[in-house]
C-alpha cells in the first residue's frame, strides 16, 4: 500500500512475465521511477510465530525440560527455565535467522532470472522485509546479519548478489527498545554508487514517512528508539 501510495505510476513486473506457451518467468514486485528501481517484498506472518515455537519446544526437549503453552507466553522466560539457556538461545536466534536468509535467497534467484529476460542494466534492485509476527525482540541481530551477508564485514561473504539494498521493517508495538533496535533500516552496500546511495535513502525515507502513518504502527513509532528510521552502509 505504501509504494503504490508514495508512486502511484509504479509498474507490477510479475504481471507482465510471460514467455511463449503460456509459461512466465520469476520477477520482482515493483518496478518504480520508470523502471529504475525494482522491489521485491517478502514478509514474516502469523505463520512464523507457530514455527519458531515449535522450534522452542523441540530446543527444550532435547534439553530434557519439554513444555507446552496456550495463547500468549514469553519465549525469554521459557528459555530462562532451561538446563542451557545460552545454547537454547543462540540455536533459536540461528533458526529465525535462517528463516531471514531463505527470504533474502529467493528475492536474489527472482532479480537474477528477471535480469536473464529483460535489459536491467543500470537498474537498482531493493528488498524489502517486513516483520508482522508478534514476537517481541531487538532487531540488533537482523541488522548484523543481513550486512554481514550483504558484504559488510567481507565482500567476499555477499550471499545476495543482485539485491543493492535491504530494508527491514518490524511492527514497532514489538519491537525492544535497546540499542540498534529500530523498528524501520535501510542496509545499503558500499559498492552502490553515491548517486545510487541517494536515490535508495530517498525511496526509503519517503516510505517511512508513509508507513509512519500506518494506524496500528502510529501509536507505538514513538516509544521505540527515536522514531526513525536508521540508514546504513553495509
Amino acid at each position: 500500500m505504501a509504494i503504490e501510495d508514495v508512486f502511484p505510476e509504479q509498474t507490477v513486473p510479475d504481471q507482465n512475465n510471460f514467455l511463449p506457451g503460456g509459461r512466465q518467468f520469476k520477477a520482482p514486485d515493483h518496478a518504480i521511477l520508470d523502471g529504475k528501481v525494482f522491489i521485491e517484498r517478502k514478509s514474516r506472518n502469523a505463520a512464523d510465530n507457530s514455527r519458531v515455537y515449535y522450534k522452542l519446544q523441540e530446543i527444550a526437549k532435547n534439553q530434557g525440560k519439554p513444555f507446552y503453552a496456550v495463547g500468549q507466553f514469553n519465549m525469554g522466560r521459557i528459555i530462562e527455565t532451561l538446563p542451557n539457556p545460552e545454547d537454547a538461545s543462540r540455536k533459536l536466534t540461528d533458526f529465525i535467522l535462517g528463516q531471514m536468509m531463505k527470504s533474502i535467497r529467493n528475492a536474489k534467484h527472482k532479480f537474477e532470472e528477471h535480469a536473464k529476460y529483460v535489459d536491467s542494466d543500470g537498474q537498482l534492485r531493493i528488498l524489502i522485509i517486513s516483520d508482522n509476527t508478534e514476537m517481541r525482540s531487538s532487531t540488533a541481530a537482523d541488522e548484523y546479519f543481513v550486512g554481514r551477508k550483504m558484504g559488510g564485514l567481507e565482500l567476499e561473504q555477499d550471499e545476495t548478489g543482485m539485491i543493492d539494498a535491504v530494508i527491514l521493517v518490524k511492527n514497532p508495538e514489538f519491537v525492544l527498545d535497546q540499542p540498534n533496535s529500530y523498528w524501520y533500516k535501510c542496509l545499503v552496500k558500499r559498492r552502490v554508487a553515491s548517486s545510487d546511495h541517494k536515490t535508495i535513502k530517498s525511496i526509503a525515507s519517503a516510505l517511512h514517512t508513509r508507513i509512519s502513518c500506518y494506524g496500528p504502527y502510529f501509536p507505538h513509532i514513538q516509544k521505540v528508539r527515536r522514531g526513525r528510521y536508521r540508514p546504513l552502509i553495509t
